[in-house]
């Protein structure tokens, strides 16, 4: 019985110096961590190195890219597509290199390039190890990871990183 008692709150001690020092459990879900790490990087956002580029050739009316660097890595990219019924807002989120999260948000317009918004869709991409690991649709809904979207994403991510990192506009 004594040896029982000693072994659980071995377990128990061990379990909260993990959780003190800051570790993720082996079982806890990685979304959690994504979400602590991107809300950190808007924190400092205002700190970071800002670049702005054009991006051209995305969308019928044009676009823009912002990118966020601490030191030479980035941490944030906001692509910005323009249309003329709506425009496309995704926002690209790194931690130690790697893409953690993508947040779309998609807005249409009343009439074409009013620039007034009658509705808006936000799509949320969790990515751990260059794999989509959670999908919030744009009803709010989890729906199933799907390789094009993993794919796109990490496409995407890739070319814009290379944009922001060039010398031209």
């Amino acid at each position: 019985m004594k040896t029982s008692v000693i072994v659980t709150t071995l377990c128990l001690l061990v379990g909260i110096s993990h959780l003190a020092a800051g570790a993720p459990l082996q079982n806890q879900d990685p979304v959690e961590s994504i979400r602590q790490r991107y809300a950190n990087i808007n924190s400092k956002v205002a700190t970071y190195r800002k670049v702005k580029k054009d991006l051209s050739g995305f969308s019928a009316e044009g676009g823009e890219l912002v990118a966020y660097f601490h030191g030479p890595s980035i941490m944030k990219m906001v692509a910005t597509f323009y249309g003329e019924m709506g425009r496309a807002v995704e926002e690209y989120y790194y931690w130690n290199g790697k893409l953690i999260f993508v947040f779309r948000q998609e807005s249409r317009y009343d009439k074409p390039l009013s620039g007034k918004v009658v509705s808006k869709k936000e799509s949320r991409f969790y990515f751990a190890e260059d794999k989509l690991v959670r999908w919030i649709d744009e009803n709010g809904k989890q729906s199933e990871p799907t390789e094009s979207a993993e794919s796109q994403y990490l496409k995407s991510s890739k070319e814009f990183s290379a944009a922001a990192q060039s010398k031209g506009k």
